[in-house]
């Protein structure tokens, strides 16, 4: 449609005149915002938490586990290359034809979500059907924008290459060769910004809506939390038992938000802003740093959602052990991460993570309502301790890496804020 057909004047541009190649490169454009079109696409990946948290919840062992920790990796990369995406597209993801590429991506992740829980039965084919046309449409989408410029092996190319036969190919035979094709699969998904990371150096990315964007898949995962609680405490009477319960997962929860959004998120920010790498704090960070959060989060969600269903009973299988050594993981990925932004881990984080840790082995002879007010415990007095050190002026103490370690890292700056040394 021509803006003459429109009745647009001359020289005015439509939004059916607007194509998602056509933007700017991220530093010619202002601060770009999360659109409408990308919440209501966090959607589906809300859903797919949901279904993740209740494949942890019902597994009767390790091995049930770590597959569906394997069916969260191709959704969360999938998440994170449409991240992307929109963060190279800028005002042209919010243009129809934008959209409708949201749209499709969405409906390719409603489709591997709906298949999750018989993703190792019935509905193998369907995940990996949807997540290769996931893939297709990522590639193409982005191989119409100037991220990738001429580059001719980059990772949403290789993945499309290289992992969607994996997928295709375990979705089409029974048993543990599926479990073993789609976990070799995994692990080429995750190795793949490691193995190409240097080819992508001098890309930049819009700095306010990474930030953002990945802020508001950490609440999709606190989220999932509040649901999970709620909905069986709701189920049943609320006497004495539950309402505690139902206090020490909420302070869990806040616990949790405070830890990430009152240090973590500014820290990052100022890291993407400043790193003269960018896709390091991308990759490092973002990719792998918040897919640790993610799964932690997930496992906290579950051991909270078991203590609901009987808080005074002790552990009788593993979902119901994961509360302790999911807040050492959440925990351990902070640590994780700013010693990729700074090079340095707060001795206060680690401090509280091995506290998480070690309560591992003692939450099977604890009752669960135990076990989750000492982790309560822990994420008060830990973001206590850091708000009382950072507004009375006191030193912060750093666990500094080894140099050989290092390989040119950032190391942590005298000048940085006090507000994000955590």
């Amino acid at each position: 449609m021509t803006a003459a057909e429109t009745g647009a004047g001359p020289g005015v541009v439509t939004d059916a005149d607007v194509d998602i190649a056509d933007t700017p490169e991220p530093g010619e454009r202002g601060e770009q915002r999360v659109t409408w079109a990308e919440l209501f696409f966090d959607l589906i990946w809300v859903f797919a938490l949901t279904q993740i948290a209740n494949g942890f919840a019902v597994t009767a062992g390790a091995g049930g586990l770590l597959q569906t920790l394997i069916l969260l990796v191709p959704l969360w990369w999938g998440w994170t290359s449409a991240t992307l995406l929109g963060n190279s597209a800028g005002d042209a993801l919010d243009k129809p034809a934008g959209r409708m590429m949201l749209f499709a991506l969405g409906g390719c992740g409603l489709g591997m979500t709906v298949a999750v829980p018989h993703a190792y039965g019935q509905y193998g084919f369907l995940f990996a059907l949807c997540y290769t046309a996931l893939r297709l449409l990522l590639w193409a989408g982005m191989r119409r924008l100037p991220l990738f410029g001429d580059l001719r092996v980059e990772p949403f190319g290789m993945s499309l290459l290289l992992v969607s036969p994996l997928f295709l190919a375990g979705g089409l035979v029974p048993g543990a060769a599926r479990t073993v094709l789609w976990g070799a699969a995994a692990l080429l998904e995750i190795a793949l910004p490691v193995l190409l990371g240097h080819r992508l150096d001098r890309f930049r990315f819009e700095t306010s809506h990474l930030p953002e964007r990945f802020g508001l898949v950490i609440i999709m995962a606190l989220g999932e939390s509040v649901m999970a609680v709620g909905a069986n405490v709701s189920g049943s009477r609320l006497g004495t038992l539950g309402a505690a319960a139902l206090a020490v997962s909420f302070v869990v929860i806040v616990g949790l938000w405070w830890s990430y959004f009152h240090f973590g998120a500014a820290a990052v920010r100022h890291s993407l802003e400043t790193d003269p790498v960018q896709v390091r704090i991308v990759r490092d960070v973002f990719n792998y740093g918040h897919f640790v959060y993610l799964a932690a989060i997930i496992c906290v969600a579950v051991g909270l959602k078991k203590l609901c269903l009987d808080p005074l009973s002790l552990p009788r299988g593993l979902p119901q052990l994961l509360l302790a050594p999911g807040a050492a993981l959440y925990l351990f990925g902070f640590c994780y991460s700013r010693w990729r932004m700074f090079g340095a881990a707060g001795v206060s984080r680690f401090s509280a993570a091995l506290l998480c840790l070690a309560l591992t082995p003692l939450a099977p002879m604890l009752p669960q309502l135990a076990t989750a007010a000492l982790v309560a415990l822990v994420l008060a007095g830990l973001n206590a301790f850091e708000f009382w050190i950072i507004t009375t002026g006191r030193r912060v103490l750093f666990l500094h890496v080894p140099a050989f370690l290092l390989r040119g890292r950032r190391r942590t700056r005298t000048g940085d804020s006090t507000q994000l040394r955590k």
